[in-house]
This record gives C-alpha cells, sequence and structure tokens, in this order.
C-alpha cells in the first residue's frame, strides 16, 4: 500500500540536497530493515542505547557518543552540558542557569538560522549567546577579549549557512579556546568527515544521522567522556522532549556501519558523471556553471545562470510540475539555480532536463 498516496502527498524529485524541508534522505534497504525490526520488538532501552553508542564512538574514533534526535537537539545538549553538567539541581533547573557561567560565544557570521536561529538552541538550553566581531570580520582580539568568568563554552558552526569570508578557522578557534579553558563546541550538521571534526580538538561535536551519514531523522553528539555524560545527564531534564526511539538508535548505527565502509570514489564518480549531464542537457537552453559546496565540501552541483527576475519563474514552474522538481535554491536572488546531484535516483537527470527544457521552450 503507498501510504503517500493515501493521503495525496506527491513524491518530489530531490535536486536540492540532504534538506530537511525535503525529509533528507532515502533509507537504503539495510537501515530501512533494522528500523522495521527495531518497530517490532520490546528492548531494554538503556542497553540497546549504551551498546549502540559504545560502537558509534569506535566508528568515528571519539572518547564517547549519545545518540540525538538531531543535530540542532545536540546543540542545546552541547550547551546544556556546559552549564548544568550532571549535577541533577542543576539540570532540572535549566533554562535557568542557577547563576552559573551560561554566556556561548560564536562568531557574529556564525550567528544564522538553518531552519530555526542558533541563538534559540542555545537559549533553550540556558544560555546566552553572545556574538563576537563583525559578520564580515571576527579579529582574535574580539574572541580573546570576550573570554571572561561567564563564558560557558565557544559554538562553532560548520555549515554553508555561515558567512565564510572574514571568520577565523575552526584550527584557530580549537587553539583560542583551549588557551582560555573554555571547551569548543562544533555544529557539523551535514559534513561529511565525521573523524576530521572529533579529532579536531573540539570538546564536543553534534552531527545530523540523517543528512551525510543516510541514517533515520537523528543525530549524534560526540567527544570528551566527561562532557558527553553531562549531554547525557540532560535526558532527566531539556532532553526529555529530545529523546529518541529505538528504531532511531539500531537505524543510526547500521546506517554508520554502512557509511563507515562507504567507496567514496565511486560516490564521488558517480556524482560528477550526474553533473556532467545535467550541464550537457542544460547547455542548450542556459549559461550553465559547474560549482563546488560553499561550505568546503567535496561536492559538485550544475548551476544555470539566469538574470535574477527569470529564477523565480523557474523554480516555480519546476515546483509546481507532475513530479515536483526541487533545485537548491540559496543563490536564486544572484540569478543562479543549483541542481545537487547526490539525492537524484536513476531517470531523475532526464526528467530534470526535459522540464528545464520545456520551460525555456516556453510549453
Amino acid at each position: 500500500m503507498n501510504y503517500l498516496d493515501k493521503l495525496n502527498v506527491p513524491q518530489v524529485i530531490n535536486a536540492s540536497g540532504r534538506m530537511t524541508a525535503l525529509g533528507v534522505n532515502t533509507l537504503n534497504d539495510e537501515v530501512t530493515e533494522a528500523v522495521a525490526q527495531a518497530g517490532r520488538s520490546y528492548v531494554d532501552m538503556r542497553t540497546l542505547r549504551q551498546a549502540a553508542e559504545e560502537r558509534i564512538a569506535r566508528l568515528i574514533g571519539a572518547e564517547d557518543a549519545m545518540i540525538t534526535t538531531g543535530a540542532a537537539a545536540g546543540v542545546a545538549l552541547m550547551v546544556a552540558g556546559c552549564i548544568a553538567g550532571d549535577d541533577i539541581n542543576r539540570v532540572q533547573a535549566l533554562p535557568n542557569p542557577l547563576g552559573h557561567p551560561n554566556q556561548i560565544l560564536l562568531q557574529a557570521g556564525h550567528q544564522v538560522s538553518f531552519g530555526a536561529p542558533i541563538v534559540q538552541m542555545i537559549r533553550m538550553a540556558g544560555g546566552e549567546p553572545r556574538p563576537v566581531g563583525l559578520v564580515n570580520s571576527v579579529s582574535e582580539a574580539h574572541v580573546t577579549g570576550a573570554f571572561g568568568p561567564q563564558v560557558a563554552a565557544f559554538l562553532y558552526v560548520q555549515s554553508h549557512h555561515t558567512v565564510h569570508k572574514g571568520m577565523l578557522s575552526l584550527a584557530r578557534c580549537v587553539e583560542l579556546s583551549s588557551n582560555a579553558g573554555v571547551p569548543l563546541l562544533i555544529d557539523a550538521a551535514a559534513e561529511e568527515d565525521l573523524t576530521h571534526f572529533v579529532q579536531s580538538g573540539a570538546a564536543l561535536v553534534a552531527f545530523s544521522g540523517g543528512k551525510a551519514i543516510g541514517g533515520p531523522t537523528s543525530g549524534i553528539v560526540a567527544g570528551q567522556n566527561a562532557l558527553v555524560q553531562a549531554c547525557r545527564a540532560q535526558n532527566g531534564g531539556i532532553g526529555r522532549p529530545m529523546k529518541v526511539g529505538k528504531e532511531q538508535i539500531l537505524g543510526l548505527w547500521v546506517a554508520l556501519e554502512a557509511y563507515a565502509q562507504r567507496d567514496t570514489s565511486a560516490e564521488q564518480a558517480r556524482n560528477s558523471k550526474l553533473v556532467d549531464d545535467l550541464l550537457a542537457g542544460f547547455a542548450p537552453f542556459a549559461e550553465t556553471r559547474r560549482l563546488t559546496d560553499e561550505a568546503g565540501r567535496g561536492i559538485e552541483r550544475a548551476a544555470i545562470l539566469l538574470p535574477p527576475d527569470q529564477t523565480a519563474a523557474l523554480l516555480t514552474f519546476l515546483e509546481k510540475g507532475a513530479p515536483p522538481i526541487h533545485t537548491r535554491s540559496h543563490q536564486a536572488n544572484l540569478g543562479i539555480v543549483v541542481f545537487d546531484p547526490r539525492p537524484l535516483a536513476d531517470g531523475d537527470v532526464e526528467i530534470i532536463v526535459n522540464r528545464v527544457g520545456a520551460f525555456f521552450r516556453g510549453e
């Protein structure tokens, strides 16, 4: 039975990327079976979590790891752990920090929205966001001058959403935080090289389990054992509404096992070929360009360049068709419509090229 049809919800062609608004990703057969197996079973949740989290920590090279409902929840739990630790009274008082240090530094250009404001994740955990520097220029003096007795952590946001010009590098932020004795936290939601961020010197890192990893909606907080334990303690406080189910736990572990063994060269070759095919199909109708990822990941995408006043019409034409086609529209105001190859299934390129052609032919 097709339950989407019963709800009259159409499936879409996702050329946007691993986006929450489009269901993030599709699960492979092994992960789907793991989720179904968990759904058919009763288990001791503490035992399941412990077993899965131990294996996840080993896979990504972390001292410890915990499973969350997503990277956004991970940010809130990391902040809460740094403010309240594992003291039950402080845990249950949040978001009231009870007078303990609760300022969370972040570079001004990292004060973004990913569908919700990053600073709201900080506030709901009892933190006081304190942006440092300017939105396009942060100096070391800005950061070192902001450290003080009320600072609980420094949050670094690794994302295409952030400003990249004029921000301090992750390595430099790690060093400055270490010199000040302040834990550095990383929001690395969509990043692909998990081990790199775990080994960066950060105290804690939050990842999405449903984006690069290909698991069900979930997340991971990984890092220093004592601070991960403090994050776990939040399950008796603000973490309770963020609790994960057995389906997420088992599905995420199976997905991460497969992700650790993936053939990255084959993936890159496949995606590069899809970009080639898209660019060749678009070339008769518009100026095209091969783009690299804004956040520095090894991702290539195909782009159509148009006068800015035409991009909205193209986006609407694609999204209102059958099936709807969703593109990566972050740069639409600049006249750039981007197509991400990673989520595309067999046959999607042909459909996309035909629909783009129909738009330019006025059909």
